[in-house]
């Protein structure tokens, strides 16, 4: 036990001696190319990012919009979403739903959003939902659905 408490201490410390290395490397190259430096750190330094930069985050802003409506409607999947995450509001799930889908692979999406609606709920929900065959919603099941109808909603909003 102690040993893997040291082996991990010892990685932490790695990681962060790595870290002060890296950052000690780019203020001394700040220092010695001044504005040049940039072109070491970033790949499109003299492009359109700057004026682009308003509309990333009114994309995100329509997408979360989008996800809000979605989640108010009456699409069973949203009712299951809004049931099963009954104590949070539809803009903090709206939220975490969209950083499951920044999530490189769907399978990994899916179980992340099942990791929401899980954590989310209580063990009583959980275990009476299972018992319940009427009233019960399978939560991979759901979570697939709710992947396939965010990638919709996210390719509309783009």
């Amino acid at each position: 036990m102690i040993k893997e408490m040291s082996t991990e201490t010892q990685k932490k410390l790695d990681k962060f001696i790595e870290s002060v290395e890296a950052a000690q490397k780019l203020q001394n190259d700040i220092v010695k190319y001044g504005l040049e430096a940039a072109y070491l750190y970033a790949e499109d330094v003299d492009g359109d990012w700057l004026e682009k930069w308003d509309e990333d985050e009114t994309a995100q802003t329509n997408f979360l919009n989008s996800v809000t409506n979605f989640l108010e409607s009456d699409d069973w999947v949203a009712v299951g979403v809004r049931k099963q995450l009954q104590g949070k509001s539809l803009e903090e799930i709206a939220t975490q739903l969209e950083d499951c889908l920044r999530i490189s692979k769907e399978e990994n999406r899916v179980f992340a959003i099942k990791t929401v609606l899980v954590e989310s709920a209580s063990l009583e929900k959980i275990s009476c939902s299972f018992d319940s065959e009427n009233d019960t919603v399978d939560l991979l099941d759901l979570a697939e659905q709710l992947v396939k109808r965010l990638e919709r909603i996210f390719e509309i909003s783009q």
